[in-house]
């Protein structure tokens, strides 16, 4: 009982400290957002987004999706204790990262004459593209660098690594902005890839201590099983990079045919709704995919184990995106007016629909990782890479076609609802797993309060409607305390505090 109670707690502390990191680093970069428009103007923030999306196009594909990947072999291995291994493993993986980085800016430069042309239209940014290679160098790099710390668990290192760089980041780059000008825009980002991968690199000079202490014990590997642990690791990291470019481009796809069937206007209504929805919800994600990957490749391989972890990890989840699915229903008007403006109001219907989607994305996200963790990449390729992102595709291409962008929010509803129930089929098939009774309970509660409190949004007589959807609201903020008391003892924990 003490033992599963840690778990709770571990899993809240994670995903507590991971989300906080989110926030503020979000909250640094519309700090930085803010100062670039003000110092550069709307030219120079054109010309900033266009380079840094460029950069992160160019570091996914030169990351070659080993992020996850590597995460994954040393989670696993680092569970078995078996640091002779890792000792043996971690430099093969930092010399695979390198050879991706420099693949990644010797592209940057060889093509920067191509690349000026297909962002800017004209090769005039040519030699912005040469000195964007050490961005996509240094940010291929730190990614690594993270991955490491996330497979070791290193959760408090990783968090002060991320906060650190992104603030060093800002100090260095806002001077920059204010001397140069426009030409301080490439300097600037080169500061803020070089000070987060130093970070990195610095906060896991324990772990390269304690492997270089254990790397007498480890026995000398012939190429082939060099070769072996390489293919391995490159084998699981392309697969989800090619999950990942399906996913974009089921995105590109969907908003053409916005485009083409509907207008300019409903393109920029559905990616404001899909904005606002995840800029709540998707802290939760990113907080879950940082702290909870790591830990389920540990146990990948008992049945057991994993189904226990997912079910805890479930009822966290569950119990935080309750309460802000419900929140966004309640305050869609507020918020659309706060970030974006009145003219985006017919999005209201849009935003709760998407809420109530978010909702059955939460459910699933614990059971996605499942597969992955496993190695199983048949499975993870074509169910959650072909498969889900036709099915996202065609529904939202149906339902815009005879629904306009309402009906976008119902196939967003629609398509996780299947997801939810193909999740459980298939890992009770293949891996054995079951939803505990407690955790079905659990949702069966929050989403019938989910369901009331979309249902009141449509009452006619606002006033009404508003006071059902704030009861139901206090009722799952309620809910969920008591629920999460339960299982993390807050009380308890606060007063040993």
């Amino acid at each position: 009982m003490q033992k599963e109670k840690n778990n709770y707690r571990l899993i809240f502390k994670g995903t507590a400290l991971f989300g906080g990191v989110q926030v503020f680093n979000i909250l640094i970069n519309l700090v930085r957002g803010k100062l670039i428009a003000v110092l550069l103007g709307p030219e120079g923030m054109g010309i900033s987004s266009l380079l840094t999306s460029s950069a992160n196009t160019i570091q996914q594909f030169s990351g070659l999706g080993l992020n996850f990947s590597v995460v994954k072999e040393i989670a696993e291995v680092k569970e078995k204790g078996d640091l002779a291994y890792l000792s043996w493993i971690i430099p093969i993986i930092r010399c695979l990262l390198r050879s991706t980085a420099i693949i990644g800016a010797c592209f940057s430069v060889f093509f920067s004459s191509y690349l000026s042309i297909w962002t800017f239209g004209v090769d005039d940014y040519k030699w912005y593209f040469v000195f964007l290679s050490i961005v996509v160098f240094f940010t291929t790099m730190s990614n690594g660098e993270l991955s490491i710390l996330q497979g070791f668990h290193e959760v408090r290192k990783l968090a002060l690594a991320s906060v650190v760089g992104s603030v060093v980041g800002l100090v260095v780059g806002i001077p920059l902005y204010y001397m140069y000008g426009y030409d301080g825009i490439l300097p600037a980002m080169i500061a803020l890839s070089l000070s987060t991968y130093i970070f990195y690199r610095f906060s896991s000079r324990k772990i390269d201590s304690l492997l270089k202490k254990n790397s007498v014990l480890k026995e000398e590997k012939t190429w082939k099983e060099k070769m072996g642990i390489t293919k391995k690791i490159l084998l699981l990291g392309l697969v989800l990079m090619a999950a990942s470019l399906l996913g974009t481009l089921t995105n590109y796809l969907l908003n053409t045919f916005i485009g083409h069937n509907g207008s300019l206007v409903d393109v920029g209504l559905y990616q404001a709704a899909n904005s606002i929805t995840n800029q709540y919800v998707g802290l939760v994600f990113a907080a879950m995919a940082l702290d909870f990957f790591p830990r389920l490749s540990a146990v990948c391989t008992d049945n057991d184990k994993v189904k226990k972890l997912v079910n805890q990890q479930s009822e966290i989840v569950v119990l935080i995106v309750a309460p802000i699915a419900i929140f966004v229903i309640v305050a869609a008007p507020l918020i659309i007016k706060v970030l974006l403006t009145e003219t985006f109001l017919p999005l209201i219907p849009v935003v709760r629909l998407m809420a109530v989607g978010i909702f059955f994305k939460a459910i699933a996200f614990p059971m996605g990782y499942i597969s992955f963790s496993k190695g199983d990449k048949r499975f993870f390729f074509w169910f959650e890479g072909v498969w889900g992102n036709c099915k996202n595709l065609l529904l939202n291409c149906l339902f815009y076609y005879y629904w306009g962008i309402v009906g976008i929010g119902f196939s967003f509803v629609i398509s996780y609802v299947i997801g939810v129930l193909l999740y459980v089929y298939f890992t009770n098939k293949l891996y054995a797993f079951q939803y505990e009774s407690s955790v079905l309970v659990m949702i069966a509660a929050l989403g019938m309060m989910l369901c009331a409190a979309f249902a009141c949004s449509y009452i006619t007589n606002t006033t009404i409607s508003y006071i059902l959807m704030i009861v139901i609201l206090l009722f799952a903020v309620c809910y969920s305390l008591y629920e999460f008391n339960q299982r993390v003892h807050l009380l308890d924990w606060k007063k040993k505090e």
